[in-house]
């Protein structure tokens, strides 16, 4: 993560911590989407769960298949976006998307369809388990620490949409400190706040987000 943007160490040991306290000791089944290099993958498999991970990045999943390799982890990893590859054939007990994976779903529609997506992969009660991205970074917003502007170094740009909770961080060659708007060469990121999330889920009929841990973790239960 860039300056911007960050999960330290010591966040990443937290949200990890958290997790597997949530998933309890008894063997599960758990999709890690946006699984990246296996950060909380590989904790995972090791605590005897048995967890698929999917990203849409080719070079994470060889990462992860790498680091999954080095740590004698036994994971199956698939290549692909969330939207091509899920629901799974067989329903699942969690589904993990963290590392800030959720805020790259910037439109409204297709982060509920994400959601609806995960309800129909899990079994009944199952987790949806996100970053706790109103509790962890709205905060930054609120002390004034993400206004638009390039670092004093140059290598760093954040752009907000006009309207909308939105953003793009902007690195290397990419700064642009006379262009103020989103293009097409941006990633867009959505900050959520919490009553965005509390709406989206009920959109896709999970309950109503709950954080057990500040900055950790939200979790998300698919409700009959």
């Amino acid at each position: 993560m860039n300056n911007w943007l960050p999960m330290d160490s010591e966040q990443s040991a937290l949200q990890t911590k958290t997790i597997l306290e949530l998933l309890g000791n008894e063997p599960l089944d758990i999709i890690d989407v946006g699984c990246g290099d296996g950060r909380l993958l590989i904790p995972m498999a090791v605590a005897g769960h048995t967890v698929i991970g999917i990203d849409c990045d080719p070079g994470a999943i060889s990462s992860a298949a790498a680091h999954c390799a080095e740590t004698n982890v036994d994971a199956e990893l698939i290549d692909g976006s969330l939207f091509d590859v899920l629901p799974l054939s067989q329903p699942v007990d969690a589904i993990v998307c963290c590392g800030q994976t959720f805020m790259l779903l910037h439109d409204v529609d297709e982060a509920v369809k994400a959601l609806k997506l995960f309800k129909q992969s899990l079994r009944p009660n199952g987790l949806v388990i996100l970053d706790d991205i109103p509790g962890d970074l709205w905060l930054e917003v609120a002390e004034g620490n993400w206004a638009n502007g390039v670092n004093s170094e140059s290598t760093l740009q954040l752009v907000w949409a006009k309207n909308d909770a939105v953003f793009a961080i902007r690195e290397g060659d990419l700064v642009d400190a006379e262009g103020w708007e989103l293009t097409e060469k941006d990633t867009p990121l959505r900050l959520w706040t919490m009553g965005a999330l509390r709406l989206a889920a009920q959109l896709a009929e999970l309950s109503a987000p709950v954080v057990p841990v500040t900055g950790a973790i939200l979790v998300m239960r698919a409700v009959e």
